[in-house]
């Protein structure tokens, strides 16, 4: 069965595996807790497993990039998983006023340019930290005296970090051979099923995922969804604030 046509993926969530739910693919019936597909389809939300989603479809890439998470999904509260099962569009219309409201304060955030290392770095207040606008045209040196852990980095390069809402933390790093890669920092299982093919290609070699060579795209994606960015050629900045 495929009906790409009426077919928009608008969501992928998780629930703990004791709560888990049921699909909706007729026929299918079984419990589903990872990479759950919310799907609108003439009109109607359907929830799929995603082994039914990709026979539905044709395949787990047919419909693109789900407005709303990406691998295995946001892992849902208990309030909220009752909203996926009992009222799926209310849930998805939170999603949309977080998006919004995390948007709007992107923003509205004034760039950051980071100061180098013998100055005063930039800090988190103790209670939230604050969300930074990165100026890309003017990004800072990597401080040699602060080693990373990828030996395959260019010298006097800057760091992205991003703590998405999801929990995890990404770091944009620049390679030798001068690749844009997105690495896990810390790493997790299943880093490597986090992101689409449209956001970059992983390198198993670096661990991490090779982004394209106009990175404007997947670095948006990352600020719509993140709760904290930071820019600098510090290395322990990046571990104070990803801790």
């Amino acid at each position: 069965m495929n009906t790409t046509t009426t077919a928009k993926l608008l969501a992928i969530v998780s629930v703990e595996h004791e709560d888990r739910v049921q699909c909706g693919q007729p026929g299918c019936g079984h419990s589903i807790y990872r990479a759950i597909h919310v799907v609108r389809n003439n009109g109607s939300l359907v929830v799929l497993g995603s082994t039914c989603f990709a026979k539905r479809y044709g395949s787990a890439e047919t419909l693109g990039t789900a407005r709303f998470g990406a691998g295995g999904g946001r892992t849902l509260t208990a309030e909220e998983r009752v909203l996926l099962v009992d009222n799926t569009a209310q849930l998805l219309a939170r999603f949309e006023a977080e998006e919004l409201a995390h948007a709007k304060a992107l923003a509205d955030a004034r760039p950051v340019h980071v100061v180098p290392e013998a100055h005063q770095p930039l800090r988190p207040t103790a209670d939230k930290p604050p969300l930074h606008r990165t100026n890309w045209a003017a990004m800072p040196a990597y401080s040699a005296s602060s080693p990373t852990p990828w030996n395959w980095m260019k010298p006097l390069t800057s760091m992205a970090y991003f703590r998405l809402r999801d929990g995890t933390g990404w770091v944009r790093v620049q390679h030798r051979d001068s690749r844009q890669l997105l690495v896990p920092w810390p790493v997790f299982d299943g880093w490597d099923e986090a992101f689409p093919p449209s956001i970059g290609v992983v390198d198993s070699d670096c661990r991490a995922y090779e982004l394209p060579a106009d990175i404007r795209a997947s670095i948006s994606y990352l600020r719509i969804r993140a709760e904290h960015e930071l820019v600098t050629g510090i290395w322990r900045e990046i571990v104070a604030v990803g801790k």
